[in-house]
């Protein structure tokens, strides 16, 4: 099992070999790897899930990297286009990007981590150039269908190449919540500076780490994401390889995102609305050593609360089910001791998850098709970020009495 994962040994945007463990879940499946029966499901590969923080620039990433390709390449079943809310965060992200860098008609947009082309088709219907890179096989062929340009690889410096050969330079290089999953981070962002044209921006969303430390959304911790981001570590990152940042902003879409706007300019300074946001920064969460030293302790007994009331429910013979089977539904169920002894099945609107297994856990994944709308039940919300839009769609449909648990960021029950 080794050799389909490395240990990482230094910071990976200062490069310091100084670092600290923050948090350590042991061995923990790949979210993202649903098995498509039992017998796999019960063997499935585990691999080391520790978040580590850099001494030096405060930088908190994984300790160790999982193969991309077992990652990705192989059995990625993540959509964008899934979520309602997210859809409708991709408008006003488009729109904002329109008016922030002074777009018109036929420029040229790039997106990393393209997915199933949901960002892009927005682009797309304003009469935008686009491109998406994704490694993803599924998303991508979806992507494909809807007539999205999209080069099924790896980001890398020979893709970059390929695009700067065929296309020319790049106005617009956009991500959301993407490049906390790129394996070579730094390679990455100076392959972007190189394919964009001078005065070309990137725009991009990753989650926002002190949120995660604010609320105890201790979910997001999953391979994919190997990196845990705030604004002072990767603005300093990217000023060493030429980009000036323009603006820092945050968002309450996936639990919490940082948005920053950059731009190749040839300078590096920063506005005062940046320089602000990094002061207020260095004052919050991130830098209090005596609130992080007692995270995982908050975590754990949060944990613990919810494991409790499940137990409840279902020992009082009601009908539990889990409703989403999001990347970050593993390690929730995991460290709160949840299984198929606590919850009958999982539902979910993904047809590419369906019919499968949570690795290691054993509860099968059914399509939302299947749910019985007129017996009680009780659910818990492993999709927690998009309840909105969830209880909206079950309050429609169920005629009986149901309970909704919704884990984080605050366990609550809704009766509805």
């Amino acid at each position: 099992m080794k050799s389909k994962f490395r240990k990482i040994t230094s910071c990976r945007l200062c490069q310091s070999k100084d670092l600290n463990s923050f948090v350590d879940f042991g061995c923990v499946p790949l979210g993202n790897n649903l098995e498509p029966n039992l017998d796999s499901s019960s063997t499935a590969d585990e691999f080391p899930l520790e978040v580590v923080r850099c001494k030096k620039c405060s930088h908190f990433q994984l300790s160790c990297a999982v193969n991309p390709k077992l990652l990705y390449a192989r059995n990625y079943t993540y959509l964008s286009g899934i979520g309602k809310s997210f859809l409708k965060h991709m408008e006003k992200y488009v729109n904002w990007i329109e008016k922030k860098c002074n777009l018109i008609e036929g420029n040229f947009i790039i997106d990393i981590g393209s997915n199933d082309g949901s960002c892009l088709e927005v682009f797309k219907k304003k009469k935008y150039k686009v491109l998406g890179v994704d490694p993803a096989v599924l998303p991508a062929k979806i992507a494909l269908k809807k007539d999205i340009p999209t080069i099924n690889k790896f980001f890398d410096k020979y893709v970059a190449a390929e695009i700067c050969e065929e296309h020319g330079f790049v106005d617009v290089i956009t991500s959301q919540n993407v490049l906390a999953h790129v394996d070579n981070l730094k390679d990455t962002f100076i392959n972007i500076f190189k394919i964009l044209k001078e005065g070309g921006f990137l725009v991009f969303e990753i989650g926002y780490f002190k949120n995660v430390l604010e609320t105890g959304c201790f979910d997001t911790i999953y391979h994919e994401h190997l990196d845990y981001h705030h604004a002072n570590s990767i603005v300093s990152h990217l000023n060493e390889i030429g980009f000036s940042v323009i603006e820092l902003e945050t968002n309450d879409i996936q639990g919490g995102t940082l948005r920053i706007l950059a731009k190749k300019s040839g300078e590096t300074k920063q506005s005062s609305d940046v320089v602000k946001f990094l002061n207020n920064e260095r004052k919050s969460v991130l830098y209090n050593d005596i609130f992080l030293k007692n995270w995982e302790k908050v975590i754990y007994r949060d944990a613990k609360e919810i494991n409790k009331l499940l137990s409840l429910e279902h020992n009082n013979n009601r009908l539990c089910f889990a409703y989403g089977a999001p990347t970050k539904a593993v390690l929730l169920l995991k460290i709160s001791k949840l299984n198929s002894d606590h919850l009958d099945f999982i539902a979910d609107d993904n047809v590419l998850k369906t019919n499968k297994y949570i690795p290691r856990l054993n509860i099968p994944i059914v399509s939302t098709s299947n749910i019985d709308f007129n017996r009680p039940a009780t659910i818990l919300l492993l999709a927690w970020n998009f309840s909105e839009d969830i209880i909206a769609n079950l309050k429609l449909e169920y005629k009986v009495p149901v309970k909704i648990i919704i884990p984080l960021p605050q366990l609550r029950i809704i009766n509805i």
